[in-house]
C-alpha cells in the first residue's frame, strides 16, 4: 500500500526561489517591453547616423545601414526633382499631385538603388513661380545660366508667343505688351479643395431612402400625359 504525505500548499503571492538555477537574474529577460525603442529619423523619415546609433547596430548590419544613408540621400534628391519635370521641348509635366506620390517614390527609389547619383554638371535649375492662381511650390526648369528671376531675363525683343522662353518670362512679355492674360497649363491651376464627410452607415442608408422616396417615379401619370 502506497502512502502519500500531504505537503503544505503554496500561498498566494509567494515569491519564487531566486536561488534556483532556473530563476531569472533580476527581471525577466523574455518579458515584453511596453514601449518600443525610440528611434529618431530625419525630416523625411529617412535613416540618419543617429538612428543607426540608437538602434545599436553592429558589424555587417551597421555597415549595410551606413551604405543605405547614401542611397536615401540620392533617393530624396531624385524625388524632390520630379514635381514639375520638363520634356525635351520644354513642356511642363505636373507630377505634384497627391496621386503621383507613389509613382515618384517608386521611380526615385529604384533609380537610387540602381546607383544613379548626381555626378555631372547640372545644365538646368529650378526657378520658382510667384504669381496668383499658381501652386505655391510651382517651379520651372530653366537654363542654369539664366537669372533667378524672370524680370531679370526679360528683353525688349521677347514676345509671349516665343515658346522657347520660360512661361514666366512669356507672361511678363504679355503684360508689358498689353496682351490678354497668359493661360498657364491646366495642371498649374490652383488645387481644388476637397471636403470629405464621414457618415454612419445606417445614417447613409436612411438618407438614401429619403432621397429615393422624394424622387418622382418614372411611370407617373404626369410624365405619361
Amino acid at each position: 500500500m502506497t502512502t502519500y504525505k500531504e505537503r503544505n500548499p503554496r500561498r498566494r503571492g509567494s515569491q519564487p526561489n531566486r536561488d534556483s538555477k532556473y530563476a531569472f537574474p533580476g527581471s525577466n529577460p523574455y518579458a515584453r517591453s511596453s514601449h518600443a525603442p525610440l528611434l529618431e529619423f530625419g525630416e523625411w523619415g529617412e535613416l540618419t547616423p543617429k538612428t543607426i546609433q540608437q538602434a545599436g547596430l553592429t558589424g555587417e548590419a551597421r555597415k549595410r545601414a551606413q551604405e543605405l544613408l547614401k542611397v536615401q540621400a540620392a533617393y530624396l534628391e531624385i524625388y524632390q526633382a520630379l514635381d514639375f519635370p520638363n520634356d525635351p521641348e520644354g513642356n511642363v509635366c505636373d507630377l505634384s499631385g497627391a496621386h503621383m506620390t507613389q509613382p515618384k517614390i517608386a521611380i526615385a527609389w529604384t533609380l537610387a538603388l540602381l546607383g544613379f547619383r548626381r555626378t555631372g554638371r547640372g545644365y538646368i535649375k529650378k526657378r520658382h513661380y510667384d504669381v496668383p492662381g499658381v501652386y505655391d511650390n510651382a517651379y520651372y526648369y530653366v537654363d542654369s545660366r539664366a537669372p533667378d528671376e524672370a524680370f531679370e531675363e526679360l528683353r525688349p525683343e521677347h514676345r509671349s508667343g516665343d515658346y522657347k522662353l520660360p512661361p514666366d518670362t512669356r507672361r511678363l512679355a504679355a503684360m508689358r505688351d498689353g496682351e490678354e492674360p497668359m493661360q498657364f497649363p491646366p495642371g498649374w491651376a490652383v488645387k481644388p479643395e476637397v471636403n470629405i464627410e464621414y457618415i454612419d452607415r445606417d445614417e447613409y442608408r436612411k438618407r438614401c431612402a429619403t432621397e429615393n422616396a422624394e424622387r418622382p417615379e418614372s411611370g407617373s401619370e404626369d410624365e405619361q400625359s
